[in-house]
């Protein structure tokens, strides 16, 4: 029976980790949960699966939880950092932002290997991520649809070598959307996802292309792969959820149905495949790939932009878009403006270290760029 620590189980990934461990009550046990402010679902989830420990980063919540049985439940800012307290084969990152980036950090230090499902932490974190993946011999189990699909594609062998990975990207709510009305769409319009259903973060950086962005970065970290071998297409079907070019010319794609369910699966039953939730009826289907329009998609042009100042620059770029989206999830500001905030913050940001600290700074930097230019505008 593989042991799993899950992080972020009452996000939208997280949710559906457990929806597969209910399919296979003999195969998975979860020994610890974390949970951010959720307290309520963590509390059903804590009653159900019954793990050793819990953790709820939000202490105000704790009464929602209700009866925990035998649970040790901690909670507070540092709470998550006690899910290692228990062994576990298996430590599952689907928190959202780079507050996933000290989890996998932790995990690794104690010997586990990580699924992630967490962008953010190779975005910011990469190398400190890949080079102590190599010093401990462990590794990082793709979890995105996208690399999930190019290792498979590798026929799980990352150091299978390839001549271009091609990252699909459906275009997300506003594909389809008049330009000139992007300014007018509110968050409830962006989180209409054309096929898939997500968290609100995630759903926001699909429309913006930010999402696509974070993509080539972690594709860069997890392959080892240089940027000018990484090509993204739009794919407004998403069937094929990403494809591998080799030497030969030869083109490997990987399809499957338009759900999360599915690589998570494979991350958690990893070296063995189980019976998924749904199988893709490929008959009478139509598929199209084309360039993608910059024009309707400018904050990915500025994650390039990030990648090629190196450094700390990803980080800074992934933790004001961070802010920026959750200024316009609350109404405070309009979609384009997103682009606005991340290249001002870009902007601001001094070269730095990549160390642990220095990351924790730069995501408070970036992060309080995004504030003050939104405090500044609004007081005018």
């Amino acid at each position: 029976m593989k042991k799993i620590a899950l992080y972020g189980s009452t996000g939208s990934i997280g949710t559906q980790v457990l929806n597969c461990v209910r399919r296979y009550p003999e195969e998975y046990k979860i020994t610890s949960l974390v949970a951010g402010s959720n307290a309520k679902l963590l509390g059903e989830q804590i009653r159900e699966f019954k793990p050793e420990i819990a953790s709820l980063i939000d202490p105000e919540k704790l009464n929602e939880a209700g009866k925990i049985g035998d649970t040790l439940l901690f909670t507070g800012e540092n709470a998550a950092m006690h899910a290692l307290d228990v062994d576990c084969d298996l430590v599952f990152v689907a928190i959202t932002g780079f507050a996933g980036l000290a989890s996998v950090l932790a995990a690794l230090k104690s010997g586990k290997n990580v699924a992630l499902a967490n962008k953010e932490t190779l975005v910011a974190g990469g190398e400190i991520v890949t080079k102590l993946c190599k010093e401990k011999g462990l590794e990082i189990i793709p979890v995105d649809s996208e690399h999930s699909a190019l290792w498979q594609c590798l026929s799980l062998d990352k150091e299978k070598p390839f001549e271009r990975l091609i990252i699909t990207a459906s275009g997300g709510a506003f594909r389809d959307t008049p330009i000139e009305k992007l300014p007018f769409m509110t968050a409830a319009d962006a989180l209409k996802h054309p096929n898939w259903r997500m968290g609100k973060k995630i759903t926001v950086d699909c429309a913006t292309m930010v999402n696509k962005g974070l993509e080539v970065i972690e594709a860069m970290w997890l392959f080892d792969c240089p940027l000018d071998k990484i090509k993204v297409v739009m794919h407004p079907e998403s069937i094929v959820h990403s494809m591998v070019e080799f030497a030969d010319g030869a083109i490997m794609a990987q399809m499957g149905a338009a759900d999360m369910e599915l690589p998570i699966s494979l991350a958690l039953s990893y070296p063995e495949r189980k019976k998924g939730p749904e199988k893709l009826d490929i008959f009478g289907k139509t598929l199209h790939f084309f360039e993608m329009d910059k024009k309707r998609y400018p904050c990915f042009d500025l994650v390039m932009q990030s990648i090629k100042q190196g450094k700390n620059y990803p980080c800074a770029m992934s933790s004001a878009n961070e802010a920026a989206v959750g200024l316009f999830l609350g109404g405070k500001i309009g979609f384009t403006e997103i682009y606005d905030y991340i290249a001002y913050a870009l902007e601001k940001t001094e070269e730095n270290a990549v160390d642990y600290l220095s990351l924790v700074a730069t995501d408070k930097a970036a992060r309080q760029a995004v504030y003050t230019r939104f405090l500044t505008k609004s007081s005018r």
